[in-house]
């Protein structure tokens, strides 16, 4: 059966945001840390890895390092920050879902 959803690319975007978490989180709790290294401590495939932290790298939020990735500074200290952007997408998606439920319920 075909993909009929409009949110395709929504999907992918997200997974892509929460393999990008996994590597944040990996690196609040150890840091620095290399390709390999993380690959193996989050079961990501090292292509993803290094997608994401160019990813990351290009935004900011790591920095490389002799001996692997470090989030920057910029990063801890906007931390609050980072948490309202990410509260309101959360509640911009909210508001997708409440229109769209509305939109696909009525008679």
């Amino acid at each position: 059966m075909n993909d009929i959803s409009i949110f395709k690319e929504v999907k992918e975007n997200i997974e892509t945001l929460e393999r990008h978490l996994t590597i944040i989180k990996t690196l609040l709790m150890e840091q620095p840390l290399g390709i390999i290294k993380m690959s193996q401590q989050t079961g990501i495939p090292e292509h993803k890895i290094r997608y994401s932290l160019r990813i990351l790298e290009h935004g900011g939020i790591i920095e490389a390092s002799r001996e692997g990735a470090i989030l920057t500074s910029d990063f801890i200290a906007n931390r609050e920050k980072i948490l309202l952007d990410a509260r309101e997408n959360a509640q911009r998606l909210e508001n997708i879902y409440k229109e769209l439920k509305n939109i696909l319920e009525s008679p």
